[in-house]
């Protein structure tokens, strides 16, 4: 320290000695007794330069004293390490990040039209601040970084559904090893929005997409590649077999796009998956019932017309396809432009099953009701000639009237007392119709042309309504 003071001081004099008079200059006796002794000038410039370099004795004994290969490596790497800057030495090139993906497990949701995945990720990179001779650390090659220490790519999913404060990877440490390779495999719950085709719901496929990319950076600061050349995204041994949904094929592809805004080009790595729906819980829980509901229907024109259980079979047939048709209302969307053919279906066999409880009522109406004039002569003569045979009604005139006898006689009794009714009270001398009497034979013989006609429509309505149905399945199939 004498040493320096007396090196300043003769510095300063030498100065001011030249201010007062420039042409004035020191004898050299005279600086030579100003300057220190030489040695000790060597001595001290020794002192100044060990203080400059650029770690100390006390920096490098706290990373190297008392500490195993592995805490002494690590200090090193960290000391002077930021971890916001690209880890590249040249800032005109830029850090590859390769991106693979290992699945778990994968799931749909209808309603949200969004992708479920449970994965593993791959990301590798080159960190140039991060390299170290082995000898120097005992042959150490490889080492854990936790994330924070290390400079981390910002690579997010572009069609994310997830919110922005929802880190999808987790904390996992990072694999460094001497050569400046970094392998980061973190476990990730990704949910990303798909555009759904529900047309052949609950039987569908879908193609859905995942679109990874450096959220601030492009192409000439991170660039992306493929995790060791891979085209497909891989399934891991312990795949879960989803009992919904099947993998029926899997893309991986590196894209470069150019935005009109920037002349810069922006990669990314793109993971398609084609899947199909699996499930056999569907065919049993929506398919079957409908088919079932449709026989039903069909059935009921096999009834005899004056039965009143048809009428019970198809409102419940109705009320099953309305409570079907709020089940999808609430488990689909209504946005999506393609109505899926299974909802049609039920729409479609809803309004059938009211249009047959309609004509059940009609046909029993015509079969229970009392007539006094008899039925359209063109439907009596169509249903008692070749029409009647082909409906497989040449025999059905003889069944109603004995089923039915009992139905008959109720009818005529009723009749009977009406007309003695009508008789007492004079009604037709006030300027009222008068009803025409008919004997019980008329009565009876009108009455069984009505049953024939009524027999003859439903038998119509069942052929009518077996070729819609297997018109309609065979579309829906």
């Amino acid at each position: 320290m004498w040493a320096l003071l007396k090196v300043f001081s003769t510095s300063l004099i030498f100065i001011t000695v030249q201010g007062q008079n420039e042409s004035t200059t020191l004898p050299p006796d005279s600086i030579a007794t100003l300057l220190p002794p030489a040695g000790s000038v060597k001595a001290d410039v020794k002192t100044e330069t060990s203080i400059n370099t650029p770690i100390s004795t006390e920096e490098v004994t706290a990373c190297d004293k008392g500490r195993s290969s592995r805490q002494k490596l690590r200090c090193h790497l960290l000391e002077h390490y930021d971890i916001h800057v690209h880890p590249v030495k040249d800032s005109s090139k830029a850090v590859t990040v390769a991106i693979g993906m290992a699945i778990i497990h994968l799931d749909v949701n209808e309603m949200k039209s969004v992708m479920g995945v449970d994965a593993w990720m791959r990301f590798d990179w080159k960190d140039e601040f991060l390299t170290w001779d082995p000898m120097d650390y005992d042959n150490l090659t490889q080492i854990h970084l936790a994330v924070g220490e290390i400079w981390k790519p910002d690579i997010f999913v572009y069609n994310s559904a997830e919110s922005t404060k929802f880190d999808p990877y987790g904390q996992t440490h990072f694999l460094v090893s001497h050569t400046g390779n970094v392998l980061w495999v973190p476990p990730a719950h990704i949910k990303a929005f798909c555009k759904l085709d529900l047309r052949y719901w609950p039987l569908d496929t879908q193609e859905c997409k995942l679109k990874f990319g450096s959220w601030t950076s492009h192409g000439h600061q991170i660039d992306l590649a493929l995790y060791r050349n891979m085209t497909q995204v891989e399934l891991l041994d312990f795949y879960t077999n989803n009992r919904e949904w099947v993998s029926l094929a899997t893309v991986a592809q590196r894209n470069r796009i150019v935005y009109d805004c920037c002349p810069e080009t922006y990669p990314d790595v793109t993971f398609e998956f084609i899947l199909q729906r699996n499930s056999p819980a569907y065919k049993a829980v929506f398919v079957l019932p409908c088919l079932v509901i449709m026989l039903m229907t069909i059935c009921c024109f096999l009834l005899p017309p004056t039965a009143g259980e048809k009428i019970t079979i198809n409102g419940f047939a109705f009320l099953t396809c309305c409570i079907f048709l709020l089940y999808f209302a609430s488990s689909l969307p209504f946005h999506n432009n393609a109505i899926p053919l299974l909802v049609t279906f039920y729409s479609n066999t809803a309004a059938m099953v009211g249009i047959a409880l309609l004509l059940n009522v009609t046909c029993f109406s015509f079969a229970r009701d009392r007539k006094y004039s008899g039925p359209p002569k063109f439907l009596k003569n169509a249903f008692s000639g070749s029409l009647g045979k082909c409906l497989c009604l040449g025999n059905y005139y003889h069944q109603v009237s004995s089923t039915h006898e009992r139905l008959v006689l109720e009818l005529t009794d009723m009749a009977e007392s009406e007309q003695a009714g009508d008789r007492d009270q004079e009604t037709g001398h006030h300027g009222g119709e008068e009803r025409p009497i008919l004997s019980n034979d008329s009565q009876n013989s009108v009455m069984r042309d009505w049953v024939l006609v009524a027999a003859g429509l439903e038998r119509f309505f069942f052929v009518f309504y077996t070729i819609i149905f297997a018109i309609t399945t065979s579309v829906y199939a």
